[in-house]
């Protein structure tokens, strides 16, 4: 059985925050974060009725208080974990699987001179744009030191989940971690969070503890990995079915938490699914709760209210470390033309995952200004404008070499010539990946970007060298121009 786990809907972002972070975006992409979108939705459903209360069972983890069914709001289906603002939903607790108890502790690992797992990937600072953030939460007792190498390779094991289940449809996934280098390595970073212990004994009082901290930011996911013996895994969902870069799922704070009897890579892969948007209720495997019914599969299980009969269609049991079984209810890099997949949210489209290896994305540097080619305002949708920018190094400034296109992988879009255009001045812009001529583009010796098909290149407008200026299509100039020079950092 697939780990099981929790759900949420989106809470809303008030006006007065929405509204800071408009005007930051909109000041240039230096630091702004993504805004949380604000409209209203039903995270299980539009035809969602409201779920009876179940009864407690304490020794598997399964503890509602500070839950409550929702009869007429956002959460109706579900759960809404009463003491948080905005609105958060939530599945509600989810049983250990077989080999675990809520009770009994995971035993902590040794650290390594060299770590045996594989390592996380990095990608720009470790800090800058949408991230997922390991918390160790703790209220009187502090294992930090002990527990700080288990701590490590649980989020890269996460990631093995994450990518090796991405290669399964001939894909590249990676989790883009909070990261630092220890040793030489890049590995996550894993925060020693105090809070009062009694905010232990219920999630939401967690969650509100935690982001009384700071640890509220709306480019974050955090895996709460907590000492309490309360759950096995808790978190939240948001259940938005849109294929749209506004997605719900990607955006934060989204919390899922997971007690120590089940400090497992596996329970913190689920928990994180549920905050990256798995799995939605009209999925043509649903469970009706936010889980699935095709094992083996790490976001499946007979869960409640509807207890479904599970189907066994991916037999080896050992894909119960991987993600969607036949990859048709919420993940693949590869999803086939028309199908659910590819008219819905997919997972492996969130914003908080890498594409690719992540290690080859690097900034690109017009060397008379000193800036760097920037997506304006950080944002992801089709049609944002690139420009030159103060050099940050965040998501919004690095660029990836796939064949001869240049990806931004926090969007996954292409550095695109607005409607394959060969004019002077054609604006130069941000766009879904097509692998089309006006997507190619080839480095020169003398640190031209050449677009083959017009035979012209990228260009800092009128010789622009300030923040903001747009970058364009122009016949190359001899020498070669400043303006038109770049070259890879």
């Amino acid at each position: 059985m697939a780990l099981p786990t929790p759900l949420r809907a989106r809470w809303l972002l008030p006006a007065a925050a929405a509204a800071l972070l408009l005007s930051t975006a909109l000041s240039g992409s230096a630091t702004a974060r993504p805004a949380a979108p604000e409209p209203e939705f039903h995270a299980f459903g539009a035809d969602a009725r409201p779920i009876a209360m179940p009864v407690d069972d304490a020794a598997r983890g399964l503890v509602h208080k500070g839950l409550a069914a929702d009869t007429n709001g956002v959460c109706v289906g579900g759960f809404r974990v009463v003491s948080v603002q905005p609105v958060m939903c939530s599945h509600g607790p989810d049983a250990p699987p077989a080999e675990l108890s809520v009770k009994r502790g995971i035993a902590p690992m040794k650290a390594l001179a060299a770590p045996l797992a594989a390592l996380a990937v990095c990608e720009g600072d470790g800090v800058s744009g949408r991230r997922v953030e390991v918390l160790y939460v703790h209220g009187d007792t502090n294992r930090y030191s002990q527990y700080l190498e288990t701590f490590r390779t649980l989020a890269e094991g996460m990631d093995v989940i994450y990518n090796e289940s991405a290669r399964e449809t001939g894909g590249e996934r990676h989790i883009r971690f909070v990261t630092e280098n220890v040793n030489g390595a890049c590995r996550p970073v894993v925060r020693d969070v105090r809070v009062a212990q009694s905010s232990l004994s219920e999630f939401g009082a967690s969650v509100n503890a935690v982001k009384a901290l700071g640890y509220n930011r709306t480019d974050r996911k955090y895996v709460m990995l907590t000492e309490a013996n309360v759950y096995c895994g808790i978190g939240g969902f948001a259940g938005d079915t849109r294929k749209t870069d506004d997605n719900r799922s990607n955006f934060g704070p989204e919390f899922g938490r997971s007690d120590n009897g089940c400090w497992t890579s596996a329970v913190a892969s689920h928990e994180l699914g549920h905050n990256l948007g798995a799995v939605n209720n009209n999925a043509p495997n649903a469970s009706g709760g936010a889980h699935c019914t095709d094992e083996y599969d790490v976001m499946c299980y007979s869960d409640e209210p509807n207890h479904p009969q599970m189907r066994y269609l991916c037999t080896a049991q050992s894909h119960d470390q991987r993600l969607d079984c036949n990859h048709d209810d919420y993940y693949s890099t590869n999803p086939p033309s028309g199908s659910y997949l590819a008219n819905n949210f997919n997972v492996a489209d969130n914003l908080f995952l890498i594409r690719g290896g992540g290690s080859g994305a690097r900034s690109i540097i017009n060397p008379v200004s000193g800036r760097c080619l920037d997506v304006s305002g950080g944002r992801t949708a089709d049609g944002t404008k690139t420009q030159l920018w103060d050099c940050l190094n965040n998501p919004a400034q690095l660029w990836q070499r796939v064949g001869n296109t240049l990806v931004n992988p926090n969007s996954g879009k292409c550095l695109d010539v607005a409607g394959a255009s060969t004019a002077d001045g054609a604006e130069v812009r941000l766009w879904t990946c097509l692998n089309n001529s006006a997507q190619q583009w080839i480095f020169q010796a003398n640190g031209n970007l050449l677009n083959p098909a017009s035979g012209k290149c990228l260009d800092a407008d009128a010789w622009g060298t300030a923040n903001g200026t747009p970058t364009i299509l122009w016949a190359c100039g001899g020498g070669p121009q400043a303006n038109q020079v770049w070259v890879w950092r």
